[in-house]
């Protein structure tokens, strides 16, 4: 196996065990959550992750079977599908939930926007193309998200945005 090939496959591996912690931590958060609403994201997010797991090991098998980089599509995800329907409704959605889930919601958003620039700097030390397009779209995966993660956090905290939306204007106007 030549360097730039070893290179992929560890890059890989590392990604892998980024998401497998990803699942874990929004399991422990959805088992943890009280509210609905929150559990359901956390089990959304954990599906992600699980599915951002096997695309990886899928690409490490070609890879290891292979020695080369094979082009595997990494589908729109179901949180990137729902982003632009919920930004729509944005004034019909309320969220309620404990402390608890305030600081497993802040947790998680810092965890997306780690692994995020994760994905963006393993794209940068690949130097095969579709190598690196295929870290920058894990990436934009996890900026969804994290846009969906502080879209339920803004509506726990009562900030006034869903999704960028205002929900209601300073001069009275709906």
């Amino acid at each position: 196996m030549d360097a730039s090939v070893q290179k992929m496959a560890e890059v890989l591996k590392a990604a892998i065990e980024v998401e497998k912690n990803g699942m874990k931590t929004f399991s422990q958060f959805a088992e943890q959550t009280q509210d609905e609403s929150g559990k359901r994201v956390f089990l959304r997010l954990a599906g992600d992750e699980k599915e951002h797991q096997d695309i990886l090991e899928k690409q490490l098998r070609g890879l290891n079977e292979t020695g080369r980089w094979e082009q595997v599509e990494i589908p729109v995800s179901q949180v990137e599908k729902l982003l632009p329907k919920i930004r729509e409704r944005a004034r019909e959605v309320q969220g309620e939930s404990g402390i608890g889930e305030k600081e497993a919601l802040k947790t998680a958003l810092d965890l997306e926007r780690k692994t995020a620039d994760f994905f963006r700097e393993k794209a940068r030390e690949v130097e095969h193309p579709q190598a690196r397009d295929f870290f920058h779209r894990l990436a934009e995966w996890e900026d969804a998200h994290y846009e969906l993660i502080q879209a339920e956090l803004d509506s726990i905290n009562n900030t006034g945005m869903w999704f960028g939306v205002p929900e209601f204007r300073m001069d009275g106007q709906f």
